[in-house]
């Protein structure tokens, strides 16, 4: 079906659904007091639709639960205005910010509208048709309680809720075509299970807006938005970890399909395979540049996924030409005929919405061009798929010269091995090039950094040699015993293998490399060489620890609080019921401090994210040094009389004024002094001090916090502003998140100055921080 004509039959049946509703509303207006929940349950819609998770099929998020929720509480109609007015809204969001919050952009107005209307179409009809099976089996709102015999309604509710969503969303991206609809139908299970699960909070939610009021789902709904940006953050984070990795083996694999070929076809073919696999490449083509006869030809192009073919041509001023003029990339991923016009390009064939283009370059010299491109849907390329396009063309650059040059004289063939050598300078990876007795041919400059020796010492040597002023072998520089390796090659020269891989941590300071051992055969396929190719996989690593430690945190840090926090709200419910106000108010109490807790868990993640992408806003205001010390001693002194802890001040008189944000710093200072009574013993003393900075006088301070604890070892001291990184083998009276002095570390740099720890076992530690004052 055409775009214009999907767009009417949702357009149609949005509008339908409006004169439904305003029908509805003239007959039977709703009660006054369902306007304010009917108001915030718009917004909690619009939040949850926004901050989703999106999947390849679609999103999933708690925009269910909260739909669910809200019909519980206020009934069809009101719940029906709240879905239609969250869609819309959403539209307005996602037209104005769709870039910024990582929403898939959308087409055209014409486009966004449709996609509201369907939106719209969907909220309401499965939230009505849901509430109506509800009520078909003895279902009624507001909920007020849940016995027994409310079980099969509510049942009921969400199973069609979720049949009639997924039913209609069906039926809209199947009117796409039908790649997306496939993709929607192998997400299904996932999202179906993702948004069911948590439509069994839904009667939890709505019990506490009609059993405890406003304020209390206020807290409830707060807790739905940090665990959603929690959630949605960890799925950005796993699925740029997951893409990164994709990308690097897929890099690889063509790396060495490519370096196993000849043919011009073959290599074409490897490139597309790769790049649709990375990318959107339904629209695609590689171009030739022919520099003898000013040609360029097309040996491989495909339009909507099917192969073309497009005939050669002179060369003149389309795109293709531009990026071959220019040898740098070209990414416009929006109003393309605009850019053709401000570049003084020709538009050539079908216009496109969004396009990229990379050259194919050996040295200086243009090979040809490597594009993708959409003509439906601007910003479908990012900055991303450019970074790689450009490095498989970098692979695409050796093979394709590789295959013109196998043909040519012995003069190209010398012009091949110079041109290698500079692919191998150029190459991300450590490669090391052996002959048959493993002695080395050619070693590039990555693997001389990497194993921490000068690329010189290594041309010539063999294996079981050792360089000057190393201690052990070349071999074993590169993470083999020289048995294991005559084992491993053994196995490659049998056919048992094409290559063997392992992972080693080499060189100074360590990384994490992936090890590949190939063999290098000659024309009647003896083993001539042997090719080492070591890849630094230390990013990955540090990011799988990083998910993981994120995990730790999240599942650890904050379960406590949010059993204690569902706990106090059983407990405030039974004592309600039971008409003890006195325990009601404990448990309410309890409740608000797990609440904080998880809150201020929540915020210290979110400043920490702000800070390190340069996002935080930093306003500085003089401040008095005696009055930042003495608050922070004012907050945390019933915490240190607890542990008979001596809290003292102690500043230098007539100093200037700090040039800080009061904010930042005071929690900087907060955090350094409850870091102190933690892990100071009972009746210790802790002294926090200020001063003249000697080096940066009179335009810098030095603030310190000085505690007589057990000290920390200078092992475990770089690790102490690195995230989730707690000191073994010291034990405080509180754990903490691992979070504090990150954030402190983030905060005090971002004024330009900088914090460190001083720190002898048995001798106490002392956190000293580096700040501007007033000029």
């Amino acid at each position: 079906m055409k775009p214009v004509h999907r767009y009417a039959v949702w357009i149609a049946a949005g509008l339908i659904i409006l004169a439904g509703l305003i029908r509805a509303t003239v007959v039977a207006p709703p009660s006054p007091d369902a306007l304010l929940p009917m108001i915030w349950f718009s917004l909690l819609i619009v939040f949850t639709t926004t901050y989703g998770v999106w999947l390849s099929g679609g999103s999933v998020s708690l925009l269910p639960m909260a739909t669910v929720a809200a019909y519980l509480v206020t009934g069809p109609l009101p719940v029906a205005w709240a879905a239609f007015a969250g869609a819309v809204l959403h539209g307005v969001i996602r037209f104005l910010w769709s870039e910024q919050l990582g929403l898939p952009a959308v087409v055209k107005p014409l486009g966004l509208i449709g996609l509201t209307a369907a939106n719209v179409t969907v909220h309401v009809s499965s939230i009505l048709v849901g509430g109506a099976a509800f009520r078909a089996l003895g279902g009624t709102t507001p909920l007020a309680s849940v016995v027994p015999a409310d079980i099969l309604p509510l049942l009921a509710l969400g199973l069609v809720y979720v049949a009639v969503n997924h039913a209609i969303a069906s039926l809209y991206i199947g009117m796409r075509g039908r790649a997306p609809f496939h993709a929607y139908l192998r997400s299904l299970p996932g999202t179906v299970v993702y948004e069911a699960a948590p439509l069994l909070a839904a009667p939890l939610a709505a019990l506490i807006y009609v059993r405890l009021g406003l304020s209390s789902f206020v807290l409830f709904s707060l807790l739905l938005v940090a665990g959603s940006l929690i959630t949605r953050s960890l799925a950005f984070t796993s699925r740029r970890l997951e893409r990164r990795i994709k990308e690097l083996d897929s890099l690889q694999a063509v790396g060495q399909a490519l370096s196993a070929s000849l043919d011009i076809n073959t290599v074409v073919e490897t490139i597309y395979d790769q790049v649709a696999h990375l990318m959107p490449a339904d629209n695609f083509y590689i171009a030739l540049y022919d520099p003898e006869v000013e040609e360029v030809w097309f040996p491989l192009a495909t339009e909507g996924g099917q192969r073309v073919e497009w005939r050669s041509r002179r060369t003149g001023t389309g795109l293709t030409e531009h990026v071959l003029r220019a040898l740098e990339p070209l990414l416009i991923r929006g109003d393309v005929a605009s850019a053709l016009a401000g570049l003084g390009i020709e538009a050539i064939g079908r216009s496109a919405a969004c396009w990229l283009g990379v050259p194919i370059l050996a040295g200086n010299e243009p090979l040809g061009v490597i594009a993708v491109q959409s003509f439906d849907a601007p910003g479908v390329y990012d900055a991303s798929h450019q970074e790689i396009l450009v490095t498989i063309a970098a692979q695409a650059a050796v093979a394709i010269q590789n295959a013109r040059l196998y043909a040519r004289t012995d003069e190209a063939l010398a012009r091949r091995v110079q041109e290698l050598g500079s692919i191998l300078r150029a190459a991300g990876e450590g490669i090391l090039l052996l002959d048959a007795r493993w002695r080395v041919l050619a070693a590039n400059r990555v693997l001389a950094d990497f194993l921490g020796v000068a690329q010189s010492e290594l041309s010539g040597r063999a294996l079981s040699d050792q360089l000057a002023g190393a201690t052990a072998s070349l071999a074993q520089m590169i993470g083999y015993e020289m048995e294991q390796l005559v084992t491993d090659c053994d196995v490659l020269v049998s056919g048992g293998r094409d290559s063997l891989q392992a992972i080693v941590v080499l060189g100074v300071p360590e990384r994490h490399l992936e090890r590949t051992l190939t063999p290098v055969r000659d024309e009647t396929g003896q083993v001539a060489g042997w090719l080492f190719v070591f890849r630094d996989i230390t990013e990955e690593i540090e990011l799988a620890r990083l998910r993981d430690d994120m995990t730790h945190m999240l599942v650890h840090d904050l379960r406590s609080p949010l059993t204690v926090l569902l706990g106090s709200l059983d407990l405030m419910e039974i004592a309600v019921a039971e008409g003890r106000a006195d325990d009601f108010e404990n448990s309410l109490g309890m409740a608000r401090r797990n609440n904080d807790r998880i809150l201020n868990m929540v915020s210290e993640l979110l400043d920490i994210s702000k800070l390190e992408s340069g996002r935080a806003l930093i306003h500085p205001s003089p401040v008095e040094p005696r009055s930042l010390l003495e608050e922070a001693v004012n907050r945390l002194a019933p915490l240190a009389a607890e542990a008979k802890i001596a809290l003292k001040v102690e500043a230098e008189p007539e100093l200037p004024p700090l040039n800080v944000d009061p904010d930042l710093i005071g929690r900087v200072v907060v955090n350094l002094l409850d870091n102190a009574i933690k892990f100071t013993p009972d009746e210790g003393r802790i002294r926090l001090w200020a001063r003249l900075d000697p080096q940066r006088a009179p335009e810098g301070m030095l603030l310190g916090v000085t505690d007589d604890g057990p000290g920390i070892d200078p092992a475990t001291q770089a690790l102490l502003f690195k995230k989730f990184q707690q000191p073994e083998g010291v034990r405080g009276r509180r754990a903490g998140t691992g979070l504090g002095l990150p954030f402190c570390k983030l905060a005090v740099e971002a004024h330009g100055g900088r914090v460190w720890v001083e720190s002898e076992l048995g001798r106490g530690t002392t956190f000293v921080v580096s700040l501007p004052t007033v000029p």
